[in-house]
């Protein structure tokens, strides 16, 4: 599993004395307070001082409080310390902590939960994954034995490659989705370590490489995150059949594409706002153009400002570029909402045939409601095409 860097200096430096007491209280191990120094500096000498299996045992449950204890992560962690200290005085003091505070003392009240939230985050956390999208609306709940059957049919894959064999299956559910986490040995690579000569020696080991799949309900689309396109096809396929029952659920996207983006040829469109949604306004940030003639590939267009389309089509027409002549491969567009800072803006990046940056957390789903609504998806597109055949073929 992927985690943010850990190292447990800089942890222990960034929580507060009660939040060092709760940590010392939960460790089960020596971390008693001795000599000179702050508080977190004589945890750390502590820490050094344990065994390698109690600091591997207490760093390994301390990742996933090192992933949360970021400000990104704070509005989770609200919503978490709502339910865990309702009616409670401690409510209120934790809106005063800092979110590394705030992480850990979720951690050690409320275990469970945490980790249900943690996992939750590493799923609306996956960014730049390929999009398969399906054929009809499907909520899968799927059996013990169907995922089982999933990681025995991915076992035997990766038996054919030059990974390692061993592989574990997890899932996550709620209302908008449902995941699976793939876990498997990469390949064997050497990795230098210092002997006690202070000279170079390989050792050979296997990291665990993460994949991911989630499916999501309201546009029954497949994100699937994995480095390699042969993993991401193999984890498609799989979950279309032990999953959701149906080898053949998702379109081909190399004859039907994710995304379509025809809106863009049109330099009247305004990108118009759901009602509530917050959002602003959408400028187009980057093209990328295939010429129907000649003899360029491609062509990747950055423009300096937030342009409307009609601004874009308009400085465009400066270079004889006209979009109707054009094959669109994909697209940065900046999408701005109510409020200030950093988080008002989110550029969102969409590629056909399937990739995207778009992951499952609440801004990127009013963001996917929005490219429903423009026409940007092209499988909202093909269902109505489907739906106008069939309504013309019964009259």
């Amino acid at each position: 599993m992927t985690h943010r860097e850990w190292s447990p200096r800089p942890f222990f430096r960034h929580l507060s004395p009660a939040a060092l007491a709760e940590l010392r209280a939960w460790a089960a191990a020596d971390l008693r307070p001795d000599g000179s120094g702050t508080p977190w500096e004589q945890l750390y000498r502590a820490w050094v001082l344990l065994s390698a299996a109690d600091r591997l045992r207490l760093e390994t449950a301390l990742l996933p409080v090192n992933d949360l204890a970021t400000p990104h992560a704070r509005s989770r962690l609200g919503e978490l310390a709502a339910t865990t200290w309702a009616g409670s005085a401690l409510l209120a003091e934790s809106r005063s902590w800092s979110s590394q505070d705030l992480a850990l003392r979720l951690f050690i009240a409320a275990p469970r939960a945490f980790l249900q939230l943690h996992q939750g985050w590493l799923v609306d956390s996956l960014e730049h994954g390929r999009e398969y999208a399906g054929r009809y609306p499907i909520a899968p709940k799927p059996s013990v034995k169907a995922k089982a059957a999933l990681k025995d049919a991915m076992r035997g894959y990766l038996r054919n490659t030059e990974f390692g064999p061993r592989c574990k299956v997890e899932d996550f559910a709620n209302d908008e989705k449902f995941a699976l986490f793939v876990f498997h040995e990469d390949e064997l690579k050497p990795v230098d370590r210092f002997t006690q000569d202070e000279d170079l020696e390989p050792t050979w080991d296997r990291e665990v490489v993460r994949l991911a799949a989630v499916f999501h309900f309201e546009t029954n689309v497949l994100t699937v995150k994995a480095p390699r396109r042969e993993e991401r096809e193999q984890l498609r396929d799989l979950f279309a059949e032990h999953i959701l029952g149906d080898p053949l659920y998702f379109f081909d996207e190399r004859t039907a594409p994710r995304f379509s983006f025809r809106p863009l040829r049109d330099e009247a469109f305004r990108f118009p706002p759901i009602v509530g949604s917050g959002l602003v306004g959408v400028s187009v940030r980057r093209l990328f153009i295939r010429p129907d003639e000649g003899d360029v590939k491609r062509m990747s267009i950055d423009f300096r400002e937030a342009l409307s389309l009609a601004q874009v089509h308009e400085a465009l027409s400066v270079f004889g570029i006209d979009l109707a002549g054009h094959t669109i491969e994909g697209v940065h567009l900046r999408f701005t909402f109510e409020g200030s800072g950093r988080s008002r803006s989110r550029t969102v990046s969409l590629f056909n045939p399937n990739a995207s940056n778009l992951s499952d957390t609440p801004r990127d789903r009013i963001i996917r409601r929005h490219l429903n609504l423009w026409g940007f998806d092209a499988n909202v597109r093909r269902a109505a095409v489907a739906g106008v055949a069939v309504e013309a073929a019964t009259h």
